[in-house]
């Protein structure tokens, strides 16, 4: 049975559209993806910039307003210490000179909540507030590891689409399930160009009081930068990052 979309639901959908590249759309082109009716996009667009949610650019195209990125900045300070977590990421990437994140869960979403404003001549950087798999990469296959309880991690893999990025992506849900073990055996999960030719990744989990995750702090870079002596290193750092994120998290 077809579900008919309200005016709320509608609104939910356009703004969810505006948020993906290439983030400006006209009406039309928002009309013709996501099916609803043209006059309709005009009236919750325009009620959308009368409120700073939307702005309309040069070219008539919509992207999203200030107003929009003041309610959403928000998302950080309600996360418990997240201002430690900032401090800590930076002076990670410092000792690190690599570019250092941090993600956590919620809602069983992994989300980038911050990255490291290191420059650097080459990095791997992801948008703040952008999603992980749970499959590939450092941070999402990290952070789901260690989900409880047990069986219910089984039902989201065996129920997930495991795309393949790249040859390296594990795809096998029961594939999936041992490297989940093997990274809560040796408390930090490795990504080898699973996400990303050329790239590496490394992350380890950030518990709250009680045992259960919260997050992970990780790196990504150019797989080319790194040897076994550096990654002993690179995880020995971000261990002493991750304790001391863990004593203000709950």
């Amino acid at each position: 049975m077809t579900v008919k979309k309200t005016a709320i639901g509608k609104s939910i959908e356009i703004m969810k559209f505006l948020s993906e590249p290439p983030y400006a759309f006209s009406a039309l082109e928002i009309s013709q993806k996501l099916g609803i009716n043209r006059t309709t996009v005009h009236r919750i667009l325009a009620e959308f910039q009368a409120q700073d949610l939307v702005v309309q650019n040069g070219d008539k195209k919509f992207s999203i307003g200030p107003e929009l990125y003041h309610l959403g900045s928000k998302y950080l300070y309600k996360t418990k210490g997240f201002n430690i977590i900032k401090q800590v990421v930076e002076k990670t990437a410092i000792q690190l000179k690599q570019n250092v994140g941090y993600t956590v869960i919620e809602k069983g979403k992994i989300m980038n909540l911050y990255e490291s404003e290191l420059t650097m001549p080459v990095k791997i950087t992801y948008e703040h507030g952008s999603f992980f798999p749970i499959h590939c990469g450092a941070y999402g296959k990290t952070i789901m590891a260690f989900h409880k309880p047990t069986c219910e991690l089984e039902q989201i893999v065996r129920h997930t689409d495991l795309i393949a990025k790249t040859e390296k992506t594990i795809t096998d849900p029961d594939l999936l399930l041992l490297e989940y073990k093997k990274i809560r055996t040796q408390g930090y999960g490795i990504s080898d160009e699973e996400n990303m030719k050329g790239a590496f990744g490394i992350g380890v989990p950030v518990f709250k009081e009680g045992g259960m995750i919260h997050g992970c702090i990780g790196l990504a870079a150019l797989k080319s930068s790194f040897d076994e002596q550096e990654v002993a290193n690179c995880i020995k750092v971000l261990k002493r990052g991750a304790k001391e994120i863990s004593k203000y998290v709950v």
